[in-house]
């Protein structure tokens, strides 16, 4: 039998699987029963009423942003001079133009999560790097101790306690980096 499929994030599936589960069924077959109630309606027109999942469906209504297969949609602004030049600032500060710094300030507050410009990313890459080369070393200490008795001396040669430091170092950088992003866009940091 045909298949479609679609990327979801894990709360998202997780969710779904929980409420297929509830009317005892597959997830597969409520996701079939979906698709099909989707095409009996017609055409995007006819979505003004909500299918009988509407918490699923908009949770995920930021990634389609419109009806015809997620083209988006375009919004006309109008600002005083010195708010335009303020905008301005702001998206070349980041490198953006100034329409995409408005719908990421909209993303920043609709979603309350962070929207990164590429220097932020490029930062959490870097924190990322250096946690991956910490759990690398720590695997090929690990190994070593655990192949040959020789070896055994190593693990008082490791001060765990520094380790520990580091690794939470790192993170508390990453955490920091996404509260200054989230407050940034003038967003409340609920995980505070």
């Amino acid at each position: 039998m045909p298949t479609i499929g679609a990327a979801v994030t894990a709360e998202t599936k997780e969710r779904f699987e929980t409420i297929a589960r509830s009317r005892e069924i597959t997830a597969s077959r409520l996701a079939a029963s979906l698709v099909t109630s989707f095409l009996d309606k017609g055409t995007c027109a006819d979505s003004q009423q909500e299918p009988p999942l509407s918490s699923l469906i908009a949770a995920r209504k930021t990634a389609l942003r419109g009806c015809e297969e997620g083209k988006t949609k375009q919004v006309f602004v109008r600002l005083e001079p010195s708010y335009y030049a303020e905008l301005n600032r702001l998206a070349t500060e980041r490198n953006w133009y100034r329409g995409t710094y408005l719908a990421n300030l909209f993303y920043a507050h609709s979603d309350r999560r962070p929207v990164m410009c590429d220097v932020e990313i490029g930062a959490v890459r870097q924190v990322a790097r250096q946690l991956a080369d910490i759990g690398r070393n720590i695997n090929q200490i690990a190994k070593k101790i655990n192949t040959s008795a020789d070896h055994r001396h190593l693990v008082h040669s490791v001060d765990f306690e520094l380790v520990k430091m580091l690794i939470e170092l790192e993170s508390s950088a990453v955490k920091e980096l996404i509260k200054a992003n989230v407050r940034g866009w003038g967003v409340d940091d609920d995980n505070e």
